[in-house]
């Protein structure tokens, strides 16, 4: 029964993660201009950032969405080791 938890917490950090790696490829592409797409990934993102500067409050902006993308990986595998 708690597979499935598992599991859509496993997909759900999976598609934080990609959403971030598709702001940054789009922000690459596009030069940083706002757009729908643009307007989507902030959304979604946004959130993430905020959280991971509140944990670590001594990260630069730039180091943000990576440091991000290193908690979800910790995150997914930490789900995956202890369920």
């Amino acid at each position: 029964m708690k597979i499935w938890i598992v599991q859509i917490l496993n997909y759900t950090l999976a598609l934080f993660m990609w959403l971030i790696i598709g702001r940054y490829l789009l922000i690459l592409l596009t030069g940083g201009r706002q757009g729908f797409m643009m307007d989507f990934f902030v959304r979604f993102t946004d959130p993430l950032y905020r959280m991971t500067k509140r944990l670590l409050p001594f990260l630069r902006d730039g180091i943000v969405p990576l440091a991000t993308i290193i908690l979800i990986i910790m995150m997914r595998i930490l789900v995956l080791v202890i369920f």
